[in-house]
């Protein structure tokens, strides 16, 4: 078992537990729901040496014991970890980790890479379609946003609405003033942009004839 004086040490959490009247301060268990065994080995072996080895198999959960035990030190360094793995196959899904635990370089790093491989993350169609509607929204929107022109990101917002036509089909009138029509190409507006279902509705007719 742990010294108290060392847990007291590392983390605010426990801290707080030992000098309060919970009742688990005068236990000898504690119980930790956060986390697996060897992430428990791996905090105390932390808090003893002040060295922890963070990879990717276990960066997720040492974020989540590091919120739980109130180690902003070690979160910090998670997160700066995080930041520098993010690539076309798992940027969707770390914005979203970093939005739930507040992970601020890993939530910029996320949204550059995401705007700036545009092309990329729309391509790897598993992730894309699983945006929300303000998740593409803020895509969208973006001014970084990278692209040639915006005859993708024009295709890209119909496939995800036709990714889920029934859900989505309000969601396209609300996105569509979002996408820059007049930096299409002739050819697309001609074409596939007169021609798409969704944009028969008045003010997206009217978003056509502006551009």
């Amino acid at each position: 078992s742990s010294h108290k004086i060392v847990l007291m040490a590392s983390s605010p959490f426990f801290e707080a537990m030992f000098q309060s009247e919970f009742k688990e301060s005068t236990t000898q268990d504690i119980p930790l729901d956060f986390a697996d065994a060897v992430t428990i080995k791996t905090l105390v072996e932390f808090f003893y040496s002040g060295e922890i080895d963070v990879c990717d198999d276990n960066v997720q959960t040492l974020v989540a014991a590091s919120e739980f035990l109130c180690m902003k030190d070690l979160k910090d360094h998670c997160d700066a970890f995080m930041a520098t793995r993010v690539d076309t196959s798992n940027c969707i899904e770390l914005s979203r980790f970093g939005k739930k635990f507040n992970l601020m370089r890993l939530i910029s790093a996320a949204r550059k890479f995401i705007l700036l491989n545009f092309k990329d993350v729309v391509k790897r169609f598993s992730d894309f379609p699983t945006l929300t509607e303000n998740e593409l929204i803020e895509v969208v929107s973006s001014d970084e946003l990278n692209a040639d022109n915006e005859d993708l990101v024009f295709s890209a917002v119909v496939r995800w609405v036709n990714h889920d036509a029934d859900e989505r089909k309000e969601a396209f009138s609300r996105i569509a003033p979002l996408i820059r029509f007049p930096f299409c190409t002739h050819e697309t507006l001609n074409d596939a942009v007169s021609q798409e279902p969704l944009m028969g509705n008045s003010e997206c007719m009217e978003l056509i004839r502006e551009a």
